[in-house]
């Protein structure tokens, strides 16, 4: 669970500061504006040189969709564990700039399957029904280039964090007692927006309405009877591409009671996620809240004891458990650790055994930052060491 304050320098760089819900705070950064200096010089000869390849590739694509027990499967009944980082494809609202081809050609080359964008409400809708063409655009020439490159996107719609109650990036016009109403109260056209403009896509493998649902008191019967809107609000314009549902915060042990205020016309494709940065620190690791407990790897610097691994799978067994009793498979659309923190390799190693035991996919937070504190590659684009772990 992470809350993330953004502040922009001119147009060249978001510095971003990520809190967790206890207060902890992590330190990382999303490039805006302009991409790392390497991707900056790159020419378009690299993409014109795998035109076929990429061609072939974005042919291979087809919609997936969603079963009692997979987040994700082909047309023909073949499970696809989507992995890969998340990344933001707008850096900023008033600009065309994106990362290209080579990047999305990159992660695929890796090994990923897919990765998870992380979007902003604020840069497509900064007015009540006034829509911004040059984002929209933009995230389409970021999915093309994931399409191309034969990679699965999951769309993180509205990315809740900072103040007030996860709406620092909620436009102001639209803004309520905390993110998750905001966005059940006037969000709900832009999520339209998306599933009409995108829903067709094969490179679309589903819909993250509302990242890390945020609501103190902590309410999750509310928060479910929110998600009814949502769903229905997306089936309205897609009645078939996968949406998921996370719980409050993005890791809290939701009760299977609650889901009764879970009511959507139409409950098919529908997928639970988490937000796992648990360390093994605290048994099964929910507070009396329910609420994942803190620190947690999200801050940046709370660390890892290999000694704590048995912790990792029962703090997870409880989400298979709620999952399993309500029909919903699982997927991680976030989990990670600061790369100066103890135990980082052995967290992602004993993480992602973790999850290929379940057969679980997942997806690390975030291919780059500026400052480093979790990104997957160095200041020239090439893959940190331990980024194959990921894989």
């Amino acid at each position: 669970m992470h809350r993330i304050a953004i502040s922009l320098a001119g147009a060249a760089a978001l510095a971003v500061t990520a809190t967790a819900c206890s207060g902890a705070e992590r330190q990382t950064g999303l490039t805006a504006g302009a991409a790392p200096a390497a991707q900056a010089n790159q020419s378009n000869r690299s993409d014109q040189a795998d035109q076929s390849n990429q061609a072939a590739q974005a042919a291979a694509l087809s919609k997936l969709h969603t079963t009692a027990k997979e987040a994700f499967v082909l047309p023909n009944g073949k499970a696809v564990r989507l992995n890969g980082p998340n990344l933001q494809p707008i850096w900023d609202a008033n600009s065309s700039g994106t990362w290209n081809q080579a990047t999305y050609n990159a992660i695929k080359a890796k090994g990923f399957k897919g990765v998870r964008m992380v979007l902003f409400w604020d840069d497509f809708e900064p007015r009540k029904g006034r829509w911004n063409e040059k984002a929209f655009k933009t995230l389409s020439t970021a999915l093309a280039r994931a399409k191309a490159a034969g990679l699965y996107v999951v769309l993180d719609c509205v990315h809740l964090y900072g103040k007030p109650e996860g709406q620092s990036r909620v436009p102001a016009w639209a803004r309520k007692a905390d993110g998750m109403g905001a966005v059940a109260a006037n969000g709900l056209r832009f999520l339209q927006q998306l599933a009409s403009r995108y829903g067709k896509n094969p490179a679309v493998a589903a819909y993250d309405p509302v990242n890390e649902p945020y609501r103190w008191p902590v309410n999750h019967k509310s928060v479910l009877a929110d998600y009814t809107k949502i769903v229905n609000a997306i089936r309205a314009k897609d009645t078939k591409t996968t949406i998921v549902l996370e719980p409050t915060y993005g890791d809290a042990k939701v009760p299977v009671s609650a889901f009764t205020s879970f009511k959507p016309a139409k409950r098919t494709n529908l997928v639970w996620s988490i937000h796992d940065y648990y360390v093994g620190n605290a048994g099964v690791g929910y507070d009396r809240n329910g609420v994942g407990t803190s620190p947690n790897a999200s801050d940046g610097k709370t660390g890892y004891k290999p000694a704590n691994k048995a912790n990792l799978a029962k703090h997870l067994n409880v989400q298979i458990a709620m999952a399993k009793s309500v029909k919903l498979p699982i997927w991680i659309g976030e989990f990670g650790i600061g790369a100066r923190a103890a135990g980082h390799d052995q967290f992602i190693k004993d993480k992602v055994a973790l999850y290929k035991s379940k057969g679980i996919g997942y997806s690390w937070w975030e291919y780059h930052d500026g400052s480093g504190a979790f990104s997957m590659i160095n200041a020239n684009d090439s893959w940190k060491p331990w980024a194959t772990w990921v894989r």
